[in-house]
């Protein structure tokens, strides 16, 4: 009884312990009621809570969260203000290692944003991948958030744990307005992370169409590559979005045309690259490449693949979302249709009518398109055929496909799409160019009806003194003559890059269509300039005539002086066409050294028919020039002729006279006119001169791949070398004539120089006084005398252009002749080369198979055994085309074992990346479970401590329970004893009965008094009884309380002592017992 008195009031006493032990806990009820207080937006019971109960605002719970991180993420702004004045610190993190700005940029709260920025919170911030509030904001979309964070100059550039910056993650998302916001603001478009990879490659992994615009637009480089090679077209087209790559290439050919330096310089990169990997695939079979080592530690590596499958799995989930809505999309087209269809079906012919009319518009553009298109890919199909025809073997084709693409014209010639875009690329600049001229015609032809104008003006007015200027005649007519040299230059230059498809780069084929559409705006322009030549004819007539009747002695110095400077000037265009001529016939001295350098080399004899063919389109080439220069040549002496007419006219005009200011008014005028046809002529000069440069580079490149040609020709080359010695002697003979010809241009420029200083001496004396009739009959002998002199060495050009085309004519000759004779010669030794060349890559690539695969060992010693064979002895015709025949049928044997290796080899490929994408994944779920596997250990210890004090306590338990059992044992035993008194008592009740009441009066009152104590002993035992069943109900219920306590954690130090201290006292009483 003592014990159990003893153990119901230490039960009590834990029972009070263990309520002020929650009280004293770290995370409270208050806290609890914050957390629900932001959760319902309640500002004023959050200040409430912090001013009386004086709370902790950042304090994190057992989710790692709190109130102020919570105000950030349901963006309750007002409670967020009342934080930050008790002095909220801003920087403190939650569990996930955010604050509050990263979760208020996360979850698009612009308000929160901008009320932490403004309490000095800084912007850069980064969390525990490194991100900062911007990154968040390009990744969820919120673009407010994204505006604000820059007013606060956020970096732009910035890049997190993977090296990606907010541009690359907007763009990974798919943001395409966060795009332009940020190229905007000037964010990097061509950054790169830790892969290599730029935002552009993100957007066209992803797909997303606008994405790749508007990085495109932002100036974003198409040319880039990544860490394994790749760039942004071949990301492109593993998504198979057409779109994407029309905005790729469309931004390729503008770069490339923008800036022709860094044009080249990406050619010559990518021809190298190309290069490269035609070795590679040459020498080696295709293999995989290995991975790269890891940057970062393996547990990194594990949460990005992690992370990486997370965010796999949400791609999903957005594309089915998006899925789902098109399908909503399609049933309410349906709908709509429904609608329609049972609606007003006159609109709806209205407008089928008008969508047919656009589509015939369309057909009609698409067709003109078409036949552009069917020229463009005709020739390029005669390039195909001539390239066939060319080739010998397929294996010869293999060996020279590396020298091949060396040589800069080739990739040209041998891509489609190249072609196509600077054919198109040419044509909308011929395009521009022909608008650019139509409006210079249009201004020039609205000079000419003001001129007619103010003519008929001046006609109208007779009795006036001031008269139109003769000399507007000549500058129309000078004008015209310009435009006509313009014409002639522009339809040369159509024709050479007509004559030349294969030229290069800059040689590209220009439509029939263009050139038509060029030649009739040009004639326009000349029957205009013809038919205001003819109106001004006409008052110049009325003008000769009202001078005539004035007799006028002599001309004023002012226009003595202009009249010299107009035969200055016409002085000035002889000596020009001079020049121009000499550097035509230089172009012609290098032509014919550049095939006396072929000749001497051997080049006709040795190589193929893509070369002969080529130097025939040159020699072509040349002809057409010698013939231009023959009809420019013709087109001088009629200008020299007219020149001629001109001075006649001078002549009669210098007793006419003029008025100064209108002669100032028109020269004003036409000036701004001469000055815009100058400029059209610099623009033709430039192309022209583009494209000679052009022909030079061609021309080198022809020479350096000659001297790559094997030197197998030495029998042929002797022979040539006398001929080449016979050429040299002309071509001295040709550069000594040149000499000549350039020391006469010397000479006259000197006589220019000196006409010049007398033209400066006639100005002085006009100065004081007129110049005489017989002065000016003498400058103008001597201008005679000058043009006759000019003639004859035209004449003498002329007959040195002809003889030097008869010469280029029989090089020709003499070249087609050697190549006929060559060809031959060389065909058994090109064919025994070929199939060597194509026999010794196939050992190296046997070898490298019997590497890898050990197999194939004693073919390839059968086989080398043959070729010391055919090496050693001399090969009859019979045996070497045996052996050719038995060799190529080995070559077909092991080409097809190499494909089907290769096959192999890829799908063994397939299949081990395959299985390290899966092991990834598994790699990455073996990490999360061995983490929870952690976590849940953790919590077993702590399970098992917890219990162990359990069984202690149950041990306790059962202990009073056995005193229980005991006591209960004693109260069976007493109730025995009491029902055998029972008994007793029934038996001498009935011997009582029997017996008289006399003789036993006293013995049956003492048996009362014994049944009576009895009976009070029994009721004081059951007393006892409940007593004890209500304490030891009661004791276990404490037990059951402090248990549950115990489980939840909740028990405090104080409560495990005192247990401890009973079960002390237990085992110190079993020990007294």
């Amino acid at each position: 009884m003592a014990t159990r008195y003893f153990l119901g009031g230490t039960m009590k006493q834990i029972c009070f312990c263990a309520a002020s032990s929650f009280v004293s806990q770290d995370w409270s009820k208050n806290d609890e009621k914050l957390l629900q207080a932001v959760e319902f937006n309640d500002a004023d019971r959050v200040s409430s809570l912090l001013l009386r109960k004086s709370l902790v605002p950042t304090k994190l719970d057992m989710e790692g969260k709190s109130a102020f991180h919570l105000c950030a993420t349901k963006g309750n702004v007002d409670c967020l203000e009342v934080m930050l004045a008790h002095g909220a610190d801003a920087l403190t993190t939650d569990g996930s290692g955010h604050t509050a700005l990263h979760l208020s940029a996360k979850h698009g709260h612009p308000q929160c944003v901008s009320k932490l920025l403004q309490s000095s919170c800084p912007v850069d911030v980064a969390d525990s991948q490194g991100r900062t509030a911007l990154h968040h904001a390009a990744i969820h979309g919120s673009i407010s958030c994204l505006e604000i964070l820059c007013d606060f100059k956020a970096s732009l550039n910035m890049k997190d744990q993977d090296g990606a910056t907010p541009l690359m993650l907007a763009a990974k998302m798919n943001h395409s307005e966060l795009c332009r916001y940020l190229l905007h603001r000037g964010a990097a478009v061509n950054a790169r992370d830790q892969k290599g990879r730029t935002a552009l490659m993100v957007a066209c992994e992803n797909g997303s169409v606008e994405t790749v615009e508007a990085l495109v637009h932002g100036g974003a480089r198409v040319g880039l590559i990544d860490a394994t090679g790749r760039d942004a077209a071949h990301y492109g087209a593993a998504t198979g979005n057409a779109l994407i790559q029309h905005y790729l290439q469309d931004a390729a050919q503008c770069h490339s045309w923008a800036s022709e330096e860094q044009s080249s310089d990406l050619s010559s990169q990518a021809s190298s690259s190309q290069q490269s990997l035609c070795k590679e695939k040459s020498t080696s079979p295709r293999k995989r490449k290995a991975p790269q080592p890891p940057t970062s530690n393996p547990n990194q590596v594990d949460r990005e693949a992690y992370e990486e499958i997370v965010r796999l799995r949400q791609d999903r989930a957005q594309l089915q979302q998006r899925i789902r809505g098109l399908e909503q999309l399609r049933e309410q087209q349906k709908q709509e249709q429904l609608e329609f269809q049972n609606g007003s079906l006159p609109t709806l012919e209205k407008q089928l009518e008008d969508l047919q009319n656009q589509l015939a518009e369309t057909a009609n553009e698409k067709e003109n398109l078409g036949k552009e298109l069917e020229v463009l890919r005709s020739r390029l199909s005669l390039f195909e055929n001539e390239k066939e025809n060319t080739s010998y073997d397929v294996e010869t084709l293999q060996d020279e496909e590396g020298e091949l693409l060396e040589f800069p014209v080739a990739e040209l010639l041998l891509s489609k799409k190249s072609l196509s875009a600077s054919t198109e690329h040419l044509l909308a600049t011929l395009q521009g160019q022909i608008e650019s001229l139509t409006q210079k015609n249009r201004k020039l032809m609205e000079k000419i009806r003001i001129l007619e104008k103010y003519e008929k003006d001046e006609s109208d007015a007779d009795t006036s003194g001031d008269f139109i200027p003769v000399i507007l005649y000549d500058s129309l007519r000078s004008e015209f003559e310009k435009l006509k040299e313009q014409h002639m230059e522009a339809q040369e230059v159509l024709k050479s890059l007509e004559g030349n498809p294969t030229g290069g780069t800059s040689c590209k084929l220009i439509p029939a269509e263009a050139y038509e559409q060029l030649k009739d705006d040009y004639e326009k322009q000349i029957t205009a300039l013809k038919e205001a030549l003819e109106k001004i004819s006409c008052p110049d007539n009325q003008i000769r005539r009202n001078q005539a009747m004035k007799n006028k002695a002599g001309l004023e110095p002012g226009e003595k002086s202009k009249l010299n400077q107009v035969t200055r000037e016409e002085m000035e265009e002889l000596v020009n066409e001079l020049s121009k001529t000499q550097e035509k016939y230089q172009a012609a001295l290098a032509e014919v050294k550049f095939l006396e350098d072929q000749i001497e080399l051997g080049i006709l004899s040795v190589e193929d028919k893509e070369a002969a063919e080529s130097s025939r389109t040159e020699l072509e080439t040349v002809k057409a020039a010698l013939h231009q220069t023959q009809e420019e040549l013709e087109e001088q002496d009629q200008k020299v002729k007219d020149l001629e007419g001109l001075l006649g006219a001078q002549e009669e005009r210098v007793t006419q006279g003029c008025s100064t200011e209108a002669y100032e008014e028109m020269k004003a005028t036409l000036a701004g006119s001469l000055d815009v046809v100058s400029k059209e002529k610099e623009a033709l000069l430039m192309r022209c001169t583009s494209a000679e440069t052009e022909l030079r580079e061609l021309r080198d490149s022809l020479g350096k791949k000659s001297h790559e040609m094997p030197e197998g020709s030495s029998s042929v080359s002797q022979a040539l070398q006398e001929e080449t010695g016979k050429l040299r002697e002309q071509l001295e003979a040709m550069t000594k004539q040149y000499e000549e010809v350039k020391a006469h241009v010397e000479q006259l420029r000197e006589g220019r120089e000196k006409l010049e200083e007398e033209l400066q001496a006639t100005k002085e004396r006009l100065a004081s006084q007129y110049i005489s009739r017989l002065e000016h009959e003498d400058l103008v002998g001597k201008l005679k005398a000058s043009l006759s002199d000019a003639e004859k060495r035209l004449l003498e050009m002329k007959e040195k252009y002809s003889s030097t085309q008869t010469e280029l004519v029989e090089l020709q000759k003499t070249t087609e002749s050697y190549r006929q004779e060559s060809v031959p010669l060389a065909e058994h030794a090109r064919a025994k080369e070929a199939l060597e060349g194509t026999l010794w890559e196939l050992k190296a690539k046997v070898k490298l198979l019997e590497q890898e695969l050990k197999v194939k060992a004693q073919e390839a010693s059968h086989l080398q055994a043959e070729l010391d064979k055919v090496h050693q002895g001399s090969v009859s015709k019979e045996s070497h085309e045996q052996l050719r025949a038995s060799l190529q049928g080995e070559i077909d044997v092991l080409n097809v074992k190499l494909s089907d290796l290769g096959c192999k080899h890829e799908r063994t490929c397939a299949e081990v990346f395959q299985v390290q994408r899966e092991a990834l994944f598994m790699k990455s779920e073996k990490h999360a479970a061995e983490a929870q596997l952690a976590a849940a250990e953790k919590q077993l210890q702590s399970l098992r401590d917890e219990s162990e004090r359990l069984q202690e306590l149950h041990s306790h338990i059962e202990d009073s329970a056995k005193l229980v059992r005991e006591k209960d044992k004693k109260i069976t035993e007493l109730s025995k004893e009491v029902f055998k008194l029972k008994e007793a008592l029934k038996d001498l009740s009935e011997l009582s009965s029997g017996a008289s009441p006399k003789g036993f009066f006293s013995p049956k009152a003492e048996s009362e008094l014994e049944v009576a104590t009895f009976q009070s002993r029994i009721k004081d035992l059951e007393q006892q009884l409940v007593e004890a069943e209500r304490r030891h109900s009661n004791i276990i219920s404490l037990y059951r309380g402090h248990l549950l306590y115990a489980i939840q954690g909740h028990m405090d130090e104080d409560v495990q002592k005192i247990l401890f201290q009973i079960l002390k006292i237990q085992r110190l009483q079993e020990q007294g017992r």
